[in-house]
């Protein structure tokens, strides 16, 4: 029979899943828009062509099929591109299967934290999750960011039942989520850390000659070897790469220097605007620095310990993208859940046993009542920040993008090549469901508008119209059909 703390377990991840849902059908003009519609667009395109999870295919490769090299196991899209084949392209299914992920990695969140916090803990810990902002925004964007955190967050909790159980099902649990966990995100590979700390506690030096953890680490990596291997070499066929395994992405912008460590730039980006600011929201922040150092003592949480350790790591081994865009940095959050909430039970245990009056002065006047305002605060900023990220002005700054990219797929042949001029995203390729060239609305000149036609490009768009060269402008109206052209979009016909 289920307990109370589970009953309340259930509500707020069924809370947490309708909350969602609101506005789930609106254009994909949240942040990291850019890389919400590469995603939508290979999902699309494995729904319109052969449904080959090893050859993703993206719109930005001119007039070649648009074969990319260096992508993540395309596990996510290929899921969102199945339930196409059933209800039909919707962007909002991509949204639900981000959603569905998130339900998964909070149920296994709960479970995890009930085990080595208690329920109360446990309930904390999910409410810190749930409504998270940056955890709320990502768990319902058309990215695959949910999935890897629900495969990360299960993978570990399977992995300690195994530790102390050996269960066949735990093994075989634990391996399926440790595979998908690595091959839909590289850097979940980190993750072996706090799992390596499992296996020395229970086998001490002799965890190396288990075959178990041999076999597992063989099922777990060699796939995920395999298929970045392969990701690799399919630069090969189209010529076009996501760049993700580029000496680049993986240390620095700069190559593969290590200067970044000396570069305050890096440490004040991620650490302080991304994990302080954004994913921990100040107050969760101060309550896992708290909770880091003050657990040193309690041997049971040294999972996590581990776990965030293992997450530090990974943005330092690719600081080249961790310091790009702040959803690389998220997955500190699920481990700095359970130092969040063992840090109120503590207190709150505390202050319960002590009566508040019976504290010591400085901590009567100061710390605790601190400690309370904190607490209070620590939902409306949540509440704030989820707010923010879904204001009208969001959507309609981008909206050009939609009505010219729709417009484009209404009257142009569904082969025609064409050139977008956004910001060098594929926002324009996308809504108007056609293969071409992106390029920078700054940088369009008249020189590469004739090259790419040349190459079969037959329309162009921008929905920057103020940011083109005016003679690039005249050029269109003067040698080409333009179709239409209002301050916000032009759309010509070459």
């Amino acid at each position: 029979m289920t307990d109370k703390n589970s009953k309340y377990a259930i509500l707020i991840i069924i809370s947490g899943f309708l909350l969602r849902l609101v506005n789930i059908g609106q254009p994909l003009f949240d942040v990291t828009k850019w890389r919400q519609t590469e995603t939508a667009s290979i999902a699309r395109n494995f729904y319109y062509n052969e449904m080959n999870i090893f050859y993703p295919q993206i719109l930005w490769g001119g007039a070649t099929e648009g074969y990319v090299g260096e992508t993540e196991f395309q596990l996510y899209t290929f899921v969102v591109a199945l339930l196409y084949k059933i209800f039909g392209a919707h962007e909002y299914l991509g949204r639900l299967v981000s959603i569905f992920a998130f339900c998964g990695g909070a149920f296994f969140l709960y479970k995890l934290a009930r085990k080595y916090i208690g329920a109360q803990g446990a309930i904390i810990a999910l409410l810190f999750y749930t409504f998270n902002p940056h955890i709320f925004f990502y768990s319902r964007a058309f990215m695959p960011e949910s999935t890897m955190l629900f495969f990360s967050i299960a993978l570990v909790y399977f992995f300690s039942q195994w530790i102390d159980t050996e269960r066949r099902k735990d093994f075989i649990l634990m391996t399926l989520c440790g595979v998908s966990a690595f091959l839909v995100k590289i850097p979940a590979v980190c993750l072996g850390l706090p799992l390596l700390y499992l296996c020395i506690v229970k086998y001490k030096w002799k965890w190396f000659l288990e075959r178990k953890l041999w076999l597992f680490a063989i099922l777990t990596l060699l796939p995920t070897a395999l298929w970045y291997i392969h990701a690799i070499k399919s630069n090969d066929i189209n010529g076009l790469s996501f760049g993700a395994f580029s000496g680049k992405s993986l240390i620095n912008k700069e190559g593969l220097g290590l200067g970044f460590l000396t570069n305050s730039y890096f440490y004040k980006k991620v650490f302080y605007l991304y994990i302080f600011q954004r994913h921990l929201i100040y107050i969760g922040a101060v309550f896992t620095i708290v909770g880091i150092f003050s657990a040193i003592r309690t041997k049971d949480l040294y999972l996590f310990h581990y776990w965030i350790l293992s997450q530090i790591i990974s943005f330092f081994i690719s600081a080249g993208t961790s310091d790009y865009h702040s959803y690389y940095t998220i997955t500190i959050t699920a481990p700095s859940s359970i130092f969040v909430a063992w840090v109120i039970v503590i207190y709150f245990d505390r202050i319960k046993r002590a009566k508040i009056v019976h504290l010591p002065t400085l901590e009567k006047f100061f710390v605790a009542p601190v400690f309370i305002l904190m607490l209070i605060m620590l939902p409306l900023i949540c509440h704030h920040k989820i707010k923010s990220k879904y204001k009208p002005e969001r959507l309609e700054k981008d909206m050009p993008v939609y009505i010219a990219g729709n417009k484009v797929r209404k009257i142009s042949p569904k082969d025609a090549l064409i050139i977008t001029a956004h910001w060098g995203g594929p926002e324009l390729l996308y809504y108007s469901d056609r293969r071409g060239w992106r390029m920078e609305s700054s940088k369009c000149t008249i020189e590469s508008i004739e090259v790419l036609r040349k190459q079969g490009a037959t329309w162009f768009v921008s929905s920057r119209v103020m940011e083109i060269n005016k003679d690039v402008i005249s050029h269109l109206q003067h040698d080409y059909e333009v179709i239409e052209l209002t301050d916000k979009y032009i759309i010509a016909k070459l």
